[in-house]
């Protein structure tokens, strides 16, 4: 019984760590019932390939239009966004140690191996603009594991999930 209970509450542990992680930060002045209709800047300088960059347009508009916006030329709000690509070495290491002792003394020698590589990591930060004064209301920063060698499909799912995560805090709740 105590095995599979610890079994368990490991695989949670090991679940839990693995999704995308974001940080929000918004303009509390802004009346977001305002925002009903989105639309891009023309001129994005994403740090995406072209490809990678359709494919978030892609996901970021499946996104808000499932929640009830419109995307239009004449919006209320237009959308800024651009990613970055970084590596994170990998954390995890095996302990290996000696000891011994034998009356008063005693000794010991202990080490860790890392395990494992790094990992590759995107930061996209996503911004939405008032049309009207071009002004920023709504930022959020959305942090995922993203391998490169995703084929196409992968890559459309990676960028859907970041772009669902990003717009769990819009509109933020006051």
């Amino acid at each position: 019984m105590m095995k599979q209970l610890l079994f368990f509450i490991l695989i949670g542990t090991l679940f839990s760590c693995g999704g995308p992680k974001a940080f929000y930060d918004y303009d509390e002045q802004m009346n977001f019932e305002q925002c009903k209709s989105f639309s891009f800047y023309t001129d994005l300088n994403t740090g995406l390939n072209e490809l990678d960059e359709q494919r978030f347009v892609t996901s970021l508009s499946q996104a808000l239009i499932a929640e009830g916006y419109q995307q239009t030329e004449d919006s209320d709000f237009k959308i800024n966004f651009y990613a970055e690509f970084f590596e994170q070495r990998n954390n995890n290491t095996i302990g290996i140690g000696l000891g011994g002792g034998g009356g008063a003394v005693g000794g010991g020698v202990s080490g860790g191996i890392p395990i494992g590589g790094t990992q590759q990591f995107i930061s996209v930060t996503i911004e939405f603009a008032n049309t009207v004064n071009n002004e920023l209301f709504w930022q959020a920063v959305v942090e995922s594991k993203l391998n490169k060698q995703l084929i196409p499909t992968e890559r459309e799912e990676a960028f859907l999930e970041i772009a669902k995560k990003a717009l769990e805090n819009f509109p933020p709740e006051n």
